[in-house]
């Protein structure tokens, strides 16, 4: 049985740190330290929303999906290495993470 695909929402806040680069810099720091590491996990769906235009807190959500928990688990820890954590370009305030229609799993996997 293949392991159900998992959904990872991170809520994050831009740090002023982030604020006060231009955008040019945002994309180099983006091209130096995120790309490769997403380049590595190709097996980890990763999609980037900005809702700051809507609401403060947060001011972006990532959207993680995968089948494979440890190579989310090795994105996440690889990131936290990069400036966007590390500096702090970007402040976590929490991740969630879900399984879409999980209780339609339980049924077919327990026959309830």
């Amino acid at each position: 049985m293949e392991p159900p695909e998992l959904t990872f929402f991170v809520h994050l806040t831009a740090t002023p740190a982030w604020l006060a680069l231009t955008r040019a810099q945002r994309r180099e720091v983006i091209a130096a330290h995120v790309a490769p590491v997403l380049a590595k996990h190709s097996d980890v769906e990763l999609r980037w929303f900005d809702a700051e235009a809507w609401c403060a807190e947060p001011s972006d959500v990532l959207v993680a999906r995968t089948r494979d928990i440890l190579a989310w688990t090795d994105l996440f820890e690889e990131l936290r290495d990069t400036p966007l954590w590390s500096v702090p370009y970007f402040a976590v305030r929490s991740v969630i993470p879900a399984q879409e229609n999980g209780f339609l799993d339980h049924e077919r996997r327990t026959g309830r």
